[in-house]
């Protein structure tokens, strides 16, 4: 293994960074974002001019009066983990949750493992959930495994949505492919990208579980690559600095390739397709494979 130094500081303060194999790594305390992956001197994850305001922690005296406008007025970009619930807040759940769910919006405990690793874990309480990240740099690989543990002597059932938001300037003139490597082009799908400004929402059937961005301006072909059986959906999200007002201000430029349980709207705790049995657990592994174009 060799290490790096960091090559630039796109992270706070409040980040564990680790770099190796020529990838940097950064995870925040405050919603337990992975902040930044840099590789091949491009940056991967999107960060919004007010990224210092962060999720979790203190934040500010003044919030606003419901958790979505909040969590967009704060929104840090980055790549969180929705869980147990997403989207809206559902009137009819048993417990409240905020928007995108309680996990993005805790302060999680995060250390480094090593040169190549970060642990971050925290304790949920509107769900007897108890969860791990582990972000782990190999070469040209980026992984993310995750562990939800239920404590309670009762199944879990919740939504689990990964979230990562992608700088926009990756997509300029790049292919986005939902579909397996080495599948007939007939059997993939290619993602429409708007073209800056502009915005979109989709919400794929993604059975493949594998997504493909082959950027050219940046010389970089980045694959995902996911557990399709727990993860069967791929929301895509654009701002790409089509929104002029509140929150987005036409200043943000991100797309979000986001993995997911269910069809988009399944927000309510309790509704989700993911079962965490009694006193059992549930884990997933994400991967980020990132190469020079050649």
């Amino acid at each position: 293994m060799t290490s790096d130094p960091a090559t630039s500081d796109p992270v706070t303060s409040d980040d564990v960074v680790v770099a190796a194999h020529g990838i940097r790594v950064g995870v925040s305390r405050a919603g337990g974002a992975i902040s930044s992956i840099e590789a091949h001197g491009v940056e991967l994850l999107a960060r919004t001019p007010w990224a210092d305001e962060g999720l979790g922690g203190e934040g500010d005296a003044w919030r606003m009066p419901s958790s979505s406008a909040e969590w967009h007025r704060r929104y840090p970009g980055g790549w969180h983990l929705l869980a147990p619930a997403a989207g809206d807040p559902s009137p009819e759940a048993a417990v409240e949750q905020p928007f995108h769910g309680e996990a993005a919006w805790r302060s999680w405990r995060v250390r480094a493992e090593g040169d190549a690793a970060i642990v971050a874990e925290v304790l949920l309480r509107t769900a007897p959930l108890r969860v791990t990240r582990t972000v782990t740099v190999s070469e040209g690989c980026v992984t993310v495994d995750t562990v939800l543990r239920n404590d309670s002597g009762g199944d879990q059932h919740v939504v689990w949505v990964e979230h990562p938001a992608l700088a926009g300037a990756l997509f300029d003139d790049a292919e986005v492919t939902l579909g397996a490597d080495g599948a007939d082009r007939a059997e993939r799908v290619t993602v429409g990208i708007v073209t800056a400004p502009g915005s979109r929402f989709d919400d794929f059937d993604a059975p493949s579980g594998r997504v493909l961005v082959a950027s050219r301006s940046a010389g970089i072909d980045a694959t995902m690559t996911w557990d399709a059986a727990l993860l069967p959906r791929l929301y895509v999200w654009q701002e790409r600095r089509g929104s002029e007002g509140f929150p987005w201000w036409g200043a943000v430029d991100a797309v979000g390739l986001e993995p997911a349980s269910d069809p988009y709207g399944t927000a309510t705790l309790g509704s989700g397709s993911v079962t965490v049995p009694a006193h059992g657990e549930r884990r997933t592994r994400l991967t980020w494979e990132i190469r020079p174009r050649e």
